[in-house]
């Protein structure tokens, strides 16, 4: 009985605390006294808390009587802010105040408009909306991400306007990381971690990235040359750690081979105060859909923040990968001269063949480091320092397919027909002339020519910036001012084996030289014995001077018989090829560059709704070249503006913008054979772009037109007339227009929307070029083979079913993504090689509660064949199935 008692009375007591209903409320407005939607309210030392609603207001309810409580305010671009409140507080109203992105609290994802995150502190360097920001930029969120069980960058691009991939990540150089993108029709890799240089990776685990940001045009006036291209920069923001703890392990299995195991954890190191640690950590282990390849990539990324104080905040972030991976099939078209097939078609090419073997690879360690330190000087001006750090390796055999590789045999023809050996054509021509016939027949046809050299070398980066912020006001005349210098110091070695040994042991090679060799012998006069030996020795070094090759195939993947290659196979194997690199000796070469820059951006408000931009960049590039020799050495200082107008009609709901950016591109110079040393003057590019961006419906819809003009200067390219190896030459002017558009809804709850399209025209218009004194009118008007798919459109829908509903966690997300014709070869020697147009169909299925998640993902369901390419052909993946399990502890 009186254990009745006893609980009656502590259900009595329970109920008159519950009957209280303690609670809070408020509404978050920033420094401009508007409603802030989204801003995280915690109770510090818990995770209880809400998210503010569209209008800015919260409400926390059932909290613990007479005891007073800590609120926690994050946003992101604001700076956190803390405040001590007893626990029955109405009306509270709470001012957050812009700064970058330093700490988060723990994260309350609203379930509003997921897939757009239009708010950004490394862009402009400044934390500004994107309704206000004069630059375009496309971001991928990670709640698209999960949606689509991405496992790759590859595969997170693809959400990206006007984002398209060239090349595969082939790893072939130290530090080069990821594929190659095209953007407004020029070729771009990611190299910005945070808004700081860096080397991404292209197995990134979906779990290391809060969003992936693409900055569209030249952007040199803010992120300088070293990592940009004229086309825009591709900037990877990691999630940071949070207060509180929390681990999630998730586990992907599918086809071909793949699975994936990552796992997220996050802990104090103390006490409430911090630090706090979070580690994130990957396997993959990926085979290729063709009958050999593969990828295995281990990725662990530790990072750190402590706030010291309320000015005072460290964090430092760590990445490191090691990637092993067979070489991506890419078969390189012809150069140099006309190709004999035109398209997929004529080429006949089998897309399950990867011309190598699981036996060949390439070994790739990376390693980045961040340390950033934010202080802050007083409510209108922070200081940030930022020091980072890369180191890459390389290490194993690269192999490329290159079609006209039986050219180099060819160039026997005009070495024995020199005048001086006229004579000697009765004992040359049986030798010589079925060589000639055999090579001439492998030319005839798309004979590719399986390539290898050995690769070893490193890469050493170092990126140090001091930036000063602030948010003032001069009059009535608001000012969001960045102003900062920056140093960056790349060094590059490599350690290379390129050799063709055997080469002049085949076919009637040993012949050949033997003619020359025994020259004494011949009916000669005895001045012309050196001249031939000469000859002979000329010969020989020439053609052990080539890459090693080892067979030629057809597009099929049929070895092609030649004398060339006695001992070719389809599968090449480590131990034959270590076997003839031992014999080439190593080439060494370090390179080293430096850049000095100061930099200023000011985005001043003339009116509240009309705000302008002004900025500019003052760039030192000292290029040091190759450390053995000063003949490549130069310095050059280049200005860089840029300016910008928006005017909002619609405060927070409708702009309207103008932007003027600029950007550069220092070429390395190029040492001739003769030892002379061209340089080149930088790649300079001017661009105007206007358009509008919307942010209506209380934020469920997201959109963005804008139409720009690039005018590039000075543009680099590969002579159109060389043909065995590529030769830089000069063009004028390139231009580049186009419009991009781009959609991000939420039109009922649940439901997430986005969709883009693009489309690039981007042309040779003047093909004078000053270092061959001559119009290259092979180029004449005609696109770029790195512009990639004149259109490129995505599309992407999530519904998760609401709690009202039977299916209540249940969701399914569906969509597409695809691209026009690729001129991948585009010009009046080897002629134009297109690849089709595609249109991929992807779908998933998931099951998502607060503690765990089951999806299922299907890519390119109707089994499309399709390719991608940049004077290459790379067949893509078929049909393909991904299931995958997350756990929240």
């Amino acid at each position: 009985m009186k254990q009745f008692i006893l609980f009656y009375i502590l259900l009595f007591s329970s109920m008159l605390t519950f009957s209280q209903n303690n609670s809070v409320s408020g509404n978050v407005v920033d420094n401009n006294n508007e409603r802030l939607p989204s801003v995280n309210v915690t109770i510090k030392g818990t995770t209880k808390g809400v998210i503010t609603d569209l209008d800015g207001v919260f409400k926390i309810e059932n909290l613990p009587a007479n005891q007073k409580i800590t609120l926690q305010f994050s946003s992101f671009g604001y700076k956190t802010r803390e405040i001590e409140i007893a626990p029955i507080t109405k009306n509270l109203s709470v001012v957050l105040y812009e700064g970058n992105e330093l700490l988060n609290e723990v994260e309350i994802v609203s379930k509003n408009n997921t897939f757009s995150r239009k708010k950004t502190a490394y862009v402009s360097k400044l934390p500004l909306k994107d309704i206000e920001n004069s630059q375009v930029y496309t971001t991928v969120t990670n709640e698209i991400l999960e949606s689509q069980v991405v496992t790759n960058l590859d595969e997170a691009l693809v959400n990206a306007t006007g984002i398209t991939k060239l090349w595969e990540a082939t790893g072939r150089t130290a530090g080069e990381g990821t594929s190659f993108y095209a953007s407004r029709g020029f070729a771009v890799q990611p190299k910005l971690i945070d808004g700081v240089s860096g080397v991404t990776f292209s197995a990134i685990d979906p779990s290391y990235i809060e969003r992936i940001e693409v900055i569209k045009g030249p952007a040199a006036t803010l992120f300088g040359s070293t990592d940009t291209s004229l086309g825009g920069l591709i900037n990877v923001v990691t999630k940071k750690p949070y207060k509180g703890f929390g681990v999630r392990g998730t586990y992907t299995v599918g086809s071909f081979g793949t699975y994936r195991a990552s796992v997220d954890i996050n802990t104090p190191l103390s006490n409430d105060n911090g630090p706090y640690l979070r580690v994130n950590a990957s396997y993959l282990k990926q085979d290729s859909f063709q009958d050999a390849g593969f990828k295995e990539t281990f990725f662990v990324a530790p990072s750190l923040s402590y706030q010291v104080n309320n000015r005072l905040n460290f964090s430092v972030g760590l990445e490191f990968s090691r990637t092993e991976q067979t070489n991506p099939s890419m078969l390189f078209l012809r150069r140099g001269a006309e190709m004999p097939s035109k398209n997929i078609e004529d080429l006949g090419i089998d897309p399950d063949k990867s011309f190598t073997s699981n036996d060949v690879t390439l070994t790739n360690p990376i390693f980045n480091a961040r340390v950033i330190g934010d202080y802050k000087i007083s409510d209108e001006w922070t200081s940030q320092t930022i020091f980072s750090g890369s180191y890459g390796e390389v290490d194993g055999y690269y192999q490329y397919n290159v079609d006209g590789g039986a050219a180099a045999i060819l160039q026997l023809g005009q070495i024995v027909n020199d005048p001086q050996l006229a004579p000697l054509a009765p004992f040359l021509g049986p030798i010589v002339s079925p060589m000639l016939v055999e090579a001439g027949a492998l030319f005839q046809q798309e004979a590719f020519t399986r390539i290898f050299d050995k690769r070893d070398g490193n890469s050493t980066n170092y990126n140090v910036q001091q930036n000063f912020t602030g948010d003032f006001k001069i009059g009535d005349l608001r000012n969001r001012l960045v102003f900062g210098v920056d140093y960056v110091s790349k060094t590059q070695k490599s350690m290379n084996k390129v050799g063709n040994p055997t080469i002049t042991s085949t076919s009637n090679f040993p012949q050949l030289l033997g003619f020359f060799q025994n020259a004494a012998a011949l009916p000669v006069p005895p001045q012309l014995v050196p001249v031939l030996q000469g000859v002979g020795q000329q010969i020989e070094g020439l053609y052990n001077g080539l890459p090693y090759f080892d067979a030629f195939l057809n597009a099929q993947g049929d070895v092609i018989p030649s004398t060339f290659t006695p001992n070719a196979a389809y599968s090449p194997t480590k131990g034959q090829l270590d076997a003839v690199f031992s014999q080439i000796p190593v080439r060494v070469n370090e390179t080293k560059s430096q850049v000095l820059a100061a930099y200023i951006s000011d985005v001043l408000n003339i009116t509240p709704a009309l705000t302008v931009n002004l900025g500019a960049r003052i760039d030192h590039f000292i290029q040091d070249g190759n450390t053995a020799t000063t003949n490549d050495d130069y310095t050059k200082t280049t200005f860089s503006p840029q300016a910008g107008v928006v005017y909002q009609p619609i405060m927070n709901k409708l702009s309207v913008f103008a932007n003027f950016q600029t950007g550069f591109v220092n070429v390395d110079p190029v040492i001739n054979p003769d030892g002379t040393t061209t340089t080149f003057k930088p790649e300079q590019a001017n661009q105007f772009e206007g358009g509008i961006k919307t942010n209506i419906f209380n934020g469920r819809l997201n959109l963005g037109a804008s139409y720009y003009h690039i005018i590039v200067n000075n543009k680099t390219t590969s002579d159109p007339n060389a043909l065995l190896f590529p030769l830089t030459v000069d063009v004028e002017e390139v231009v580049s227009k186009g419009i991009e558009l781009e959609m991000n809804a939420n039109p009922i709850e649940g439901l997430n929307l986005r969709a883009s399209y693009s489309y690039n025209d981007t042309k040779y218009t003047d093909t004078n070029s000053k270092l061959l004194g001559r119009n290259i009118v092979e180029f004449s008007g005609r696109r770029l083979e790195s512009s990639g798919p004149q259109s490129i459109y995505n599309l992407w829908a999530d519904y998760q079913f609401q709690s009202d509903s039977f299916l209540k966690n249940f969701g399914i997300g569906a969509g597409l993504n695809g691209a026009s014709e690729n001129l991948v070869m585009n010009n009046s020697v080897s002629g134009v090689f297109t690849l089709p147009s595609y249109t991929i169909y992807n779908a998933s299925l998931y099951y998502n509660t607060e503690k765990y998640r089951i999806g299922i993902k299907a890519n390119n369901l109707s089994n499309e064949r399709y390719y991608t390419g940049w004077s290459t052909v790379n067949a893509q993946a078929p049909r393909s199935f991904l299931g995958t399990i997350s756990y929240t502890f």
